[in-house]
């Protein structure tokens, strides 16, 4: 069910609200209906049950929540207009909506888009303003106005590694450091590779962080109070000082504002509280200081409220109840309520908020020492609203790199930008005029009708094509006999198991309680336009288990390589529009990296299986998925040439290689390169996130294009996940529910990936390149010397997640270290027959009985016997 779009809406004016708004009175009214935005990441916070309680304490008024997406809204700095565009489209949608300190901006607030909350604030004696945290209260208020109310909050500190830093014979950071001294520990902590380029940075500080550096450095407000309305100030000699000695430390590389790799393995992190902990809960709290100057950062998450709202007072009584809620001020997102009343209560916990089941921790479990930590840095923090022009200062930094400016210049630039977007947008009040979206009417089913609950996970949210959904939703609901309604409940966080029936973008039947869904076997037999044998490769068997079927397979996302046919055009090699050899595959890197100067290959997937698949390629199998469990092969003398041909495409240079197995067990997954700083050529993780169409022949202006992976002589590679639809074994509409799937199944325009059907590949709206395309992966999937390997979206276990940490610390040390490649993989290959010898007598887990922690630390157990260095990455 759409709730609401993004599209801009027809512009009204809003009468201004009193000066003081008399206390909501709903005898003599109908009911008010207040609708709230939430991004996915929060929307599972604000349950059915919430919003009837707050109806509860609110007689007469009805709360709703809707989809709001990601706010995240263009730069005022890249453009006034397309911000407040963003703003407008953003606070149409709803009369309450979720801000941060991220997102939300003065430019917004002085164009009128936000209402201004102190005369309701003013006027009510209950709200407690003393409870919130005083940084979070002041972080909401400029311009002697009251911007929302703060829910959560979280802190940001110096993250750093004492070992690091013991290593390096510097000294641990302190609060009073200059930025000189910051400077020479950056420096000094860096690494460097052996043509002396920094590796690693000494200092990674991610968002916009320098502003806040500069503004901890500094210990004096950047804004200049005495304008009205106030402007920001970057006059002081010393900022500029500050701002030179961050650019030098950026050029030499020494400073980084990201880092693609373990975040880890950095020595100083400027982080949010999250880089406190660790994926290894064996691990202790990283410690952290203050900034340099003194202050921590501070974002805060909060409700605002549109000043298109018809209903002011309904909507501050539904945002002052969300702060007052622990299960909302404990969110996972943030290191503590804002309100202090909250703080330690332990937030509830809702079952079956994953597949398949399980617990949801809707809070963040915090240690002692790092919640030590955050009381810390709370009492030090800078108001967000102190930093309401570090965007600016963010950007005087970026143009003293990019246009070779001095700081000073660099600053006057960006005040003056400053100043012209904030007088624009003041001049823009006037005129702005906002309306919130009517929210959408309860279906009102007839006598006999149905509605069905349809649950989608979907990494992207909203949906981009929400009309196609609506279209196909329309034509079942008019056709079928017996439902009257389709409600569709699409994102990231969407609880399946609340659903009549679902769709995920992966199979989890391996993991699914079989209590939960129902077998999909009489259905199928029933329905005779379903042809098992139309499936492609072997997927109808990996949605079975027992015998029979759970899941009914819509898509699947195969990965692939991606290349810039301009790029290929411009260095006179031939495209692999037909597929490749590995000889003309290691021939085309060759020529590539004549012509660029650098490594046409990179991958942007998870881990190292695409050197699996190119070690495949190549004739070897170090570890062999064809058999349960998978045969090790590590030492096999054509397993070893093949893994040694590929390692030395890397340590050639032809493939830009990063180290797979970080240390202390954490996970690595390859950052994405810009979108104009693309490889040559790239790895395509489960082909489907985005639109297929796109991403195979691409639009016009993009040069990417879509292949396979190399065919080898003896064996060919392929991985790839299914996206998967069922049924609730809760459900009282089974059979609707079915005819619902058996529908979707014929609209692959809905859905992200090729399909999983043979009869579908040709459909006359495909392109010729998705239908070479998709043959090519029917004929590699069909061919008997196709070997699938495991994909992270298709149920990849503890264990051949482990094993092939082992067999990545090889490949790391070889390309790396140059390390002797015959001794690794000799000694991985005990280390792993041990540990899959130990997990054979882990019994397959039950979802009904078993606790998931509780059953991943026999894995690290198993593995701490292997091998003690990996032992603690499932704890235990």
């Amino acid at each position: 069910m759409r709730l609401w779009s993004r599209g801009r809406l027809p512009l009204v004016m809003v009468a201004l609200l009193l000066a003081v708004v008399a206390p909501l009175s709903t005898a003599a009214q109908s009911e008010i209906v207040i609708t709230v935005a939430v991004p996915q990441f929060f929307s599972q916070l604000i349950t059915p049950e919430l919003l009837e309680a707050f109806s509860a304490e609110n007689p007469g008024i009805r709360a709703k929540v809707v989809d709001g997406g990601f706010p995240g809204f263009a730069s005022p700095i890249d453009g006034l207009d397309a911000h407040l565009s963003d703003v407008s489209d953003y606070v149409s949608s709803a009369d309450v909506v979720f801000a941060s300190s991220d997102n939300f901006s003065v430019e917004a607030t002085r164009a009128g888009y936000i209402l201004d909350l102190t005369p309701l604030t003013s006027a009510d004696p209950t709200l407690n303003s003393d409870d919130f945290i005083p940084a979070a209260w002041q972080s909401v208020q400029w311009d002697n106005g009251v911007w929302a109310l703060p829910v959560s909050v979280d802190v940001i500190t110096l993250v750093y590694d004492p070992e690091k830093f013991d290593a390096a014979g510097v000294a641990y950071p302190d609060s009073s450091w200059t930025i000189d001294e910051l400077a020479n520990a950056a420096r000094q902590l860096a690494e460097y590779d052996a043509n002396n380029a920094v590796s690693t940075p000494g200092l990674v500080m991610f968002g916009n962080y320098a502003g806040l550096i500069a503004r901890s450095l500094m210990g004096t407000s950047l804004v200049d109070s005495n304008a009205v309305p106030d402007m920001p100030d970057f006059s002081d000699p010393g900022l500029a000082s500050i701002l030179t000695t961050l650019n030098d430390l950026q050029t030499e590389g020494v400073v980084a504002s990201s880092f693609n790799g373990n975040i880890d393995d950095v020595p100083m992190r400027i982080i949010g509280s999250f880089g406190l902990t660790s994926f290894d809960p064996n691990t202790p709290a990283s410690p952290s200081v203050m900034l340099p100057g003194g202050a921590a950062g501070l974002d805060v998450q909060g409700f605002a409220i549109s000043s298109g709202t018809q209903y002011p007072e309904a909507a501050y009584a539904l945002a002052k109840f969300l702060t007052q809620r622990a299960e909302v001020g404990s969110n996972f997102f943030g290191a503590a309520p804002a309100r202090q009343s909250l703080r330690g209560l332990q937030p509830e916990t809702s079952d079956g908020g994953g597949p398949g089941g399980g617990a949801v921790f809707i809070g963040r479990p915090n240690s002692p020492e790092i919640d030590a930590a955050i009381d810390a840095a709370l009492v030090n923090a800078l108001p967000a609203s102190e930093l309401r022009y570090a965007a600016y200062l963010n950007s005087a930094l970026s143009s003293m790199s990019s246009d070779g400016l001095d700081a000073a210049t660099a600053l006057q630039d960006a005040e003056a930008t400053a100043v012209s977007n904030l007088t624009a947008a003041a001049e823009l009040r006037a005129e702005t005029a906002v309306i919130v979206a009517t929210p959408v009417p309860d279906v009102v089913l007839s006598e006999g009708e149905i509605s069905l609950k349809f649950g989608m996970q979907s990494f992207i949210s909203p949906l981009p094509n929400q009309d196609q959904w609506d279209q196909v939703i329309s034509d079942f609901v008019a056709n079928d006999p017996q439902v009257g309604n389709v409600e569709l409940v699409a994102g990231f966080n969407t609880d399946p198991m609340d659903s009549d029936c679902y769709y995920l973008p992966y199979n989890n039947v391996p993991e699914v309680d079989l209590n939960t869904v129902l077998s999909l076997d009489p259905y199928l037999d029933a329905d005779p336009t379903f042809d098992r044998n139309d499936l492609v490769g072997s997927v109808m068997t990996q949605v079975q288990r027992d015998n029979k079927t759970w899941a009914l397979p819509i898509v699947i996302q195969p990965e692939a390589l991606r290349y810039n046919s301009e790029v290929f055009d411009q260095a006179g090699v031939a495209a692999p529009e037909n597929g490749w050899t590995v000889d003309s595959f290691a021939d085309t890197l060759r020529q590539l990296k004549d012509y660029l100067g650098e490594a046409p290959f990179a991958s942007q997937g998870f881990g190292g299986t695409y050197m699996l698949l190119l070690i495949a390629s190549y004739g070897g199998l170090p570890v062999d998925y064809r058999t349960s469990p998978p045969t090790l092969n590590f030492t096999d003398p054509a397993t070893v040439e093949a893994i040694r041909q590929v390692l030395d495409l890397a340590k050639e240079g032809l493939i830009d290689y990063q180290e797979l197995a970080a240390e202390g067990g954490a996970i690595f997954i390859a950052g994405a390169s810009a979108e104009d700083d693309r490889p040559a050529i790239y790895t395509q993780s489960n082909l489907g996130v985005g639109d297929i169409s796109i991403q195979i022949g691409g639009p016009q202006s993009d040069p990417y294009r879509t292949t396979t992976y190399p065919m080898g002589n003896t064996f060919n590679a392929i991985t790839y996940g299914v996206g998967t639809a069922y049924i609730s074994a809760t459900t009282q509409n089974a059979d609707a529910c079915y005819r619902w799937l058996s529908t979707l199944s014929q609209h692959m325009e809905l859905f992200s990936g090729m399909p999983a059907r043979r009869s579908q590949m040709n459909d006359a709206s495909r392109t010729a390149d998705e239908i070479s395309f998709y043959t090519q992966i029917d004929a590699l999937m069909s061919d008997p010397n196709t070997v699938e390997f495991p994909s992270a979206f298709r149920g990849a276990s503890p264990a051949s997640f482990l094993q092939l940490r082992w067999l990545e610390q090889v490949f790391d040390n070889y390309v790396l270290n140059d390390a002797d490649l015959e001794t690794e993989l000799a000694e991985a290959q005990l280390i792993s027959q041990t540990f899959q010898e130990c997990v054979a007598g882990i019994p397959a887990f039950d979802p009904a009985t078993d606790d998931q922690r509780g059953y991943f630390q026999q894995f690290g157990e198993c593995a701490r016997l292997a091998d003690p260095e990996m032992g603690s990455l499932f704890g235990g």
